[in-house]
């Protein structure tokens, strides 16, 4: 059963797991690429390492040798929307475990000389991600289809951007997201009735505040984006316009992708890879967001195979855009999402982690009774007119990562003005 409740005005809800002998703690913030700007881009990020470089009563390397000493996992991530940082250790070392977390992430040094030294970790992160075809191509649909908002920032940022990040700016920024009205707190695992008055201690000390930071809607850009360089493969994302966070379309849309492209036995796996042997890799993914959302399809594959792939990709859209799912699509992936949600009961870290989403976005945590229950009522109809609106060529737009030959080159203008 879960336990939500407001403690010093903070946001906590917790699942209790009985037969394990972990808990998971999790801090989330309403700090993400989302809320930046231009100018700040990748600071949400930055704060995410910063706090790991010690507070001001731990260096960092105290924060990790207390950490290893009661055998504890520390670690965190930044992504568009939030920001989370997580402990997992035994029952019997929960206060430590809140101590060291807390102690972390709000009481942060921010040290000038750590501040340099992790800009040029950052940058090298950076690297790594130009490294990576599928990562560009994202980034590229991004910045292409949310040109001039927020969203079609990068997580990490910019070399330059980072760059130009100071202390007063982080301190700025820091401030403004990190208090209790953008904080929630999860807890999953098995914990004692004394958790509560541990964070209690804890939370009453972290600072009350307002983020007035206002999202605003991005428009949605057609277009088709070029990044050459020199890959093996060219990489191909599609972007499709989707929907914003609704608890019940958001289950429909995951029946949808199962279907479409997301597993082994989805439509363009097995007609694109299985069938045809043109690629290693293709899946769909959603992303939806509180104001935007957008359906993604992804496949990486040998030059001479990229129109082929596309073609292919379009005939399986325009398919579904004028017929949707049959019944037994949707029957085998509807059950297909119920088991997958039942089994990721398993794990307490999803837990920790849908907990800390849901209560973010949703402010409450919905049941598994009342998933299942939502899943199991979606009609065919409903799911099926939710995908001929999505899956639909009219506002679709591309980004190519790798080397193209001049005739691909044309072939890709060609697309850019259909």
């Amino acid at each position: 059963m879960y336990i939500q409740k407001t403690i010093e005005g903070v946001n906590v809800v917790a699942y209790k797991t009985p037969h394990v002998h972990s808990v998971y703690i999790g801090t989330w913030i309403k700090a993400g690429s989302m809320y930046e700007s231009k100018n700040i881009n990748g600071i949400s990020h930055f704060i995410e390492h910063m706090v790991f470089k010690g507070s001001n009563l731990r260096s960092a390397k105290q924060i990790a040798e207390e950490t290893d000493s009661i055998g504890g996992q520390l670690n965190g991530f930044t992504e568009k929307e939030s920001t989370c940082f997580y402990i997992k250790v035994l029952n019997t070392h929960v206060e430590k475990a809140i101590d060291i977390l807390f102690d972390m992430v709000f009481n942060p040094a921010f040290k000038e000389e750590d501040i340099a030294k992790e800009k040029r970790v950052v940058f090298e992160e950076i690297l790594t991600e130009l490294d990576s075809p599928e990562d560009i191509a994202y980034n590229l649909l991004a910045k292409t289809i949310w040109k001039g908002n927020s969203l079609a920032l990068p997580v990490l940022g910019t070399f330059s951007s980072v760059k130009r990040l100071n202390k007063k700016g982080i301190m700025d920024y820091y401030v403004k997201h990190y208090n209790k009205e953008n904080i929630v707190i999860t807890i999953a695992g098995n914990f004692n009735e004394d958790i509560f008055e541990i964070l209690q201690k804890h939370l009453s000390k972290i600072k009350n505040g307002t983020n007035t930071s206002q999202l605003i809607s991005p428009t949605w850009h057609k277009d088709v984006a070029l990044y050459e360089k020199d890959f093996e493969q060219v990489n191909l994302c599609i972007g499709l316009p989707s929907i914003t966070y609704d608890f019940k379309k958001v289950y429909a849309l995951a029946i949808i992708n199962n279907a479409f492209g997301g597993g082994m036995s989805s439509r363009l796996f097995q007609k694109i890879r299985e069938d045809k042997g043109l690629v290693y890799s293709i899946y769909s993914y959603p992303s939806t967001y509180v104001h935007a959302g957008v359906f993604s399809i992804f496949s990486s594959m040998t030059p001479n195979n990229l129109r082929k792939v596309y073609d292919l990709i379009l005939e399986e859209i325009n398919d579904i855009n004028a017929n949707g799912f049959t019944k037994t699509e949707i029957d085998k992936f509807r059950e297909q999402l119920r088991i997958n949600i039942l089994m990721d009961l398993d794990s307490i870290s999803s837990r920790m982690s849908s907990m800390g989403k849901s209560v973010l976005l949703f402010n409450r945590v919905y049941s598994v009774e009342e998933i299942l229950e939502t899943i199991d009522r979606l009609t065919y109809e409903e799911i099926n007119e939710l995908a001929k609106e999505i899956i639909n060529p009219t506002e679709m737009s591309i980004a190519v990562v790798g080397r193209l030959n001049k005739k691909d080159k044309g072939w890709l203008e060609n697309v850019r003005g259909t």
